[in-house]
């Protein structure tokens, strides 16, 4: 049995490192806990966002969610989806992103990434984006900002988890639907 040399060695595990629908499954994540979250507090707060439409508030949620996303990286180093799915983006040097940088990545995510959250832009910007991962092994985002993404053995409890999690998020939509 070969045992590692280091520690570092022993914790990391050798995975694809280009996984689109990782990182696809991370940023839903990411969004629909931010959606929930803040479609509670904003009907809280400010009632008549309750009266938005879908699509407006979803482009509202997108948008906000790039600053969240930036505070996140740039303090924890990680978002919820990021750290459920082992997903990890850091700088060329292995840093923590700057706040400012994670708000360019961010920002370039949801305009380049997402098409500002218009329905058929975001779809065509999805494969347009999928395809140039899977291509060129980085994302433009990414490429611009230096900053480089890798890939951990994620686990049974963790798809399990994930699975669970977008389950109970479809049931509790569909609920809220019947409700209305």
């Amino acid at each position: 049995m070969k045992t590692p040399k280091s520690t570092e060695e022993s914790m990391t595990c050798t995975v694809p490192q280009v996984r689109p629908w990782v990182r696809y499954f991370a940023r839903q994540f990411d969004y629909f806990l931010f959606a929930f979250a803040f479609s509670f507090t904003s009907v809280i707060i400010i009632p008549s966002f309750s009266g938005l439409p879908d699509i407006v508030l979803g482009m509202l949620i997108l948008f906000f969610w790039i600053f969240v996303e930036a505070a996140l990286l740039a303090s924890w180093g990680t978002t919820p989806g990021k750290w459920l799915l082992k997903r990890i983006v850091r700088t060329s040097n292995n840093q923590k992103l700057t706040f400012s940088g994670a708000l360019s990545r961010s920002f370039s995510v949801w305009l380049t990434g997402l098409g500002a959250g218009f329905p058929i832009v975001t779809f065509i910007t999805l494969v347009v984006a999928h395809t140039k991962l899977t291509k060129d092994r980085i994302t433009t985002w990414d490429r611009k900002g230096g900053f480089v993404v890798s890939h951990n053995k994620i686990g049974v409890l963790r798809v399990i988890i994930t699975v669970l999690f977008f389950v109970g998020f479809f049931v509790l939509s569909a609920w809220s639907s019947i409700a209305e």
